[in-house]
């Protein structure tokens, strides 16, 4: 907690280091959670240290918030972004508009945080989800056991994508935030050294992973009434998302742009 003129003063010094007022505030912040005295002080400016040397806030904290939600967040899982509590928005409209929606399949979950999300904001889901990283796995099941009061059923299973399905299903709907960028993208070092590759790369043109998810899902959907796919896409895919879900049997495709106006979800219908 700040205290006056003392406080005042620690965090006009840390900011004139850091260059950000907002993140000098958040780093006070949680330096004086953890401890009391001139110890923040030193935590205080070993974070913002270790933020100038290029490490993302969240894995420094080693915490991070998703809608309601408070993660564990490392270099295990890919850091939960706002453009993916949108996707979740679009999963509860989904859901509240088709009740016969139920067993959910979330692919990639990583910090766990579209599962959780869902579980934590509408009762009688059974969500399956699932990732092909055994680290992520870990730290989805972490961030599952710290969520004491959840209105719907979550596990979490190793599978990469469709393969270890058998005794699971079938899904009402599949939502995943995927990686979706090109392997020869150059991206901020703050991502690119420091999150996993294989929760962002996804080959040449960046869908090999959406693609295989558009083809692999009519076959773990339930063929009844809900039966919706939800994926998060790079802004430049839409096109070639519509045209790949259509040749795979959809009945119904939309893409929706995220805040800032940019293609950044298809919302599938089979």
């Amino acid at each position: 907690m700040l205290h006056e003129a003392t406080d005042r003063d620690l965090l006009g010094r840390l900011s004139a280091k850091v260059g950000s007022l907002q993140i000098s505030k958040w780093i006070l912040d949680e330096a004086g959670s953890r401890c009391s005295g001139r110890q923040v002080e030193s935590l205080a400016f070993e974070m913002a240290a270790r933020y100038l040397g290029g490490e993302p806030l969240q894995y420094i904290f080693g915490h991070w918030s998703f809608r309601s939600l408070e993660l564990n967040c490392d270099r295990r899982g890919l850091i939960p972004r706002p453009e993916t509590e949108l996707l979740v928005d679009l999963a509860i409209s989904a859901i509240a508009a088709n009740p016969a929606i139920v067993n959910v399949l979330e692919i990639g979950t990583g910090t766990g945080a579209i599962a959780l999300a869902l579980a934590s904001e509408i009762s009688g889901l059974k969500i399956l989800a699932i990732d092909n990283s055994p680290e992520a796995l870990k730290l989805a099941r972490e961030n599952l056991a710290a969520q004491a009061s959840l209105k719907s059923e979550v596990e979490i299973v190793y599978s990469d994508l469709f393969s270890s399905l058998e005794d699971y299903g079938p899904f009402d709907l599949i939502v995943s935030n995927p990686p979706y960028i090109a392997n020869s993208a150059k991206l901020d070092p703050r991502v690119a050294g420091y999150e996993p590759h294989q929760a962002l790369f996804a080959g040449e043109d960046g869908l090999s992973v959406i693609r295989r998810i558009i083809e692999g899902s009519p076959s773990v959907l339930s063929g009844g009434s809900a039966q919706h796919v939800l994926i998060e896409i790079g802004e430049t895919h839409g096109r070639k998302v519509v045209e790949l879900a259509l040749r795979n049997g959809y009945s119904q495709v939309c893409i929706r742009k995220d805040l800032a106006g940019r293609d950044r979800f298809a919302c599938l219908v089979l």
